[in-house]
């Protein structure tokens, strides 16, 4: 009779769940956190070949069969186009947040840093001197260095749908400050109209003055001659993870970000992505409406720190309030919704609420006013725009028997070439193979389905270590490399 009750208990609990749980919205979902994905490679600021990698966070639900999809949303940090990378505490949270509701979420890495000036620029502010850009060119260059990556960084997600059970015709992007910008960007920048003139081949720079060598996109970098070229960046989309498979962008999270030029103007997509805006009026890093880059900081800086206005950023960027008003001035058709804070900035250095000083003293408005309450707005935005199908039940999770631990073999070891991977599990599989010193050497995705081979050609000789995580766990072999 326990036992009995109990199952009728279980059965009316998931009957209750499935009912009154809102799909996308409420956080049910347990989640698979797949770090460190190589998902490409690309040219740097100063020439040299940048590793960019995201983290995946995955959805766990029952679904034995692998028939149910998921939508997709990634992630970008902010951080000026200069610092930051897919650790970033808010980001980590945001993917989480959103794996919870049943999203595959990623974090990604992206080029960062700018060709620094020659000048030398002391004032008593943070990160002053890293922030002057050898002339206005270098903020669009890195701007779309970005977006390139962030298209790659889709691409490299669609092309493993099946892995991951991605739905290719609901995906999402989002991001805080820059990566607004970045998301933005990849979303609806889609026509050579739209790529800023600046990122065309131009005239070479100096190499930055001394005083800019400790900066962060600087650390470790050996500029090699007297200047720095800057050819043409490529067409839009990039070179990274080319791809035949179609999706379709449905909604843009834009967190206290904007554009460099009118996006919505030139429309090729055959759904024009939705878009959210969370920005505060009183934000001096991006402006709301418009002006030039860092120009709110740049009005602090000349009338209180007694120093210079930042220089080389002469690039107009238009924040989320022009946005808004380019959409409805122009019946442009784009489903936008604008939630903005009420403090204006009151162009005081002292006093007032949201003025030089108090947002020194306080939170600065560049950032969130109660994140908590954004991302569930964000969340409920994005919802109606959502039509995967089918959909797992996360409910059924807890009720699971517990998975067995899975076996694999792997032959022959010691290995030459080809390193062969047996079992009877079929499913996502990551494999990472790391040297002695825990370098990762190796690392790839795939929907394995009993057998595969790896290629260990490239490697030296000696010892390595091979994980090989799934839905269930994590196995290590150690590996003789002849």
């Amino acid at each position: 009779m326990k036992i009995y009750s109990s199952i009728l208990f279980c059965i009316a609990f998931i009957f209750a769940t499935s009912v009154t749980a809102q799909q996308w919205l409420d956080k049910t979902y347990d989640f698979e956190v797949f770090p460190d994905s190589v998902y490409g490679y690309a040219t740097n600021f100063y020439g040299g070949t940048d590793t960019l990698k995201m983290d995946i966070y995955s959805p766990i639900c029952d679904d034995s069969s692998h028939v149910s999809r998921r939508p997709l949303l990634v992630w970008i940090h902010g951080g000026a186009f200069l610092v930051g990378d897919k650790s970033d505490n808010s980001i980590v949270n945001l993917c989480e947040e959103f794996a919870k509701r049943g999203y595959v979420t990623a974090s990604i890495d992206y080029r960062l840093g700018f060709v620094s000036d020659e000048d030398s620029h002391e004032c008593n502010f943070p990160n002053y001197e890293c922030q002057f850009a050898a002339d206005s060119a270098e903020w669009a260059r890195a701007y779309y260095r970005s977006v390139q990556d962030a298209k790659g960084a889709i691409r490299y997600l669609i092309n493993r749908n099946s892995g991951f059970r991605i739905d290719t015709n609901n995906v999402f992007i989002a991001g805080e400050s820059a990566g607004a910008f970045v998301a933005l960007g990849a979303a609806l920048m889609d026509d050579d109209g739209e790529r800023p003139i600046q990122t065309f081949a131009t005239s070479d720079v100096p190499i930055p003055g001394n005083y800019a060598l400790n900066c962060a996109y600087n650390q470790d970098v050996e500029f090699l001659g007297e200047t720095i070229a800057r050819p043409d960046l490529g067409f839009i989309e990039g070179t990274i993870e080319p791809s035949t498979v179609q999706y379709t962008i449905k909604g843009v999270g834009n967190m206290f970000g904007g554009m460099f030029g009118n996006l919505l103007a030139i429309d090729n997509a055959a759904v024009k992505p939705a878009i959210y805006s969370f920005h505060q009026r009183c934000d001096l890093v991006v402006l709301i409406d418009s002006g030039f880059v860092f120009q709110g900081a740049s009005w602090c800086l000349t009338n209180g720190y007694n120093c210079f206005a930042f220089a080389n950023n002469n690039v107009m960027l238009y924040g989320s309030r022009a946005i808004r008003n380019w959409n409805e001035t122009n019946n442009y058709g784009y489903t936008l919704e604008s939630d903005f804070t009420s403090v204006e900035f009151p162009y005081n250095f002292w006093f007032g609420e949201g003025s030089c000083i108090d947002q020194g003293l306080n939170v600065g408005c560049h950032g969130y006013a109660n994140k908590a309450l954004r991302e569930n707005n964000l969340a409920e935005f994005f919802t109606p725009l959502i039509t995967t199908f089918p959909i797992c039940d996360p409910a059924i999770v807890s009720l699971v028997e517990p998975v067995q631990q899975i076996d694999f073999a792997i032959f022959p070891n010691p290995v030459n070439v080809m390193l062969s991977v047996k079992s009877e599990y079929s499913g996502l599989l990551q494999i990472r193979v790391l040297n002695p010193m825990g370098r990762i050497v190796i690392i790839d995705e795939f929907n394995y389905t009993g057998f595969a081979q790896i290629d260990l050609s490239r490697l030296p000789s000696g010892i390595y270590f091979m994980e090989m995580k799934t839905y269930f766990g994590v196995q290590v072999f150690k590996i003789v490399k002849e």
